[in-house]
C-alpha cells in the first residue's frame, strides 16, 4: 500500500484496493506515507551534503519508491553507495520477491 498511498506506480492490486477502502475511512492516509518519505530525502540529503556521510545501509527497503535514497544521497555526493537490505532475518520479504518476478 506504501507505494500507492505515495502516488507510485508499483503495487498490487490487493495493495491499491486495501489503500482505497482506507481512505474513504481516512481520507488523510496519504500523508503520513508522504511525509516519511519527505523525512528520509531531507535526513539523507543532510547526511550526504552537510555531513559528508558517503555510505548508506537501507534495512527494511520493500518494493522500490522512488526516488530511492541512492537517487537523493547521489544527487548531492554523486560517490555516495547504499546498499538495500531485507528486514527479516531469514530470507527475503516475500511482497518483494513476488514483485520483482512479476516486474
Amino acid at each position: 500500500m506504501y507505494n500507492f498511498l505515495l502516488g507510485g506506480d508499483v503495487y498490487f492490486e490487493a495493495d491499491r484496493t486495501a489503500a482505497e477502502q482506507g481512505m474513504k475511512s481516512h481520507p488523510a492516509s496519504r500523508v503520513p506515507p508522504r511525509e516519511n518519505r519527505a523525512f528520509l530525502r531531507r535526513a539523507v540529503r543532510y547526511l550526504a551534503a552537510e555531513q559528508g556521510v558517503d555510505q548508506f545501509l537501507d534495512i527494511g527497503t520493500g518494493i522500490p519508491s522512488a526516488p530511492d535514497v541512492h537517487h537523493v544521497a547521489q544527487s548531492v555526493h554523486p560517490a555516495a553507495r547504499v546498499v538495500y537490505g531485507p528486514h527479516r532475518q531469514r530470507g527475503p520479504d516475500a511482497a518483494v520477491m513476488a514483485w520483482g518476478t512479476v516486474s
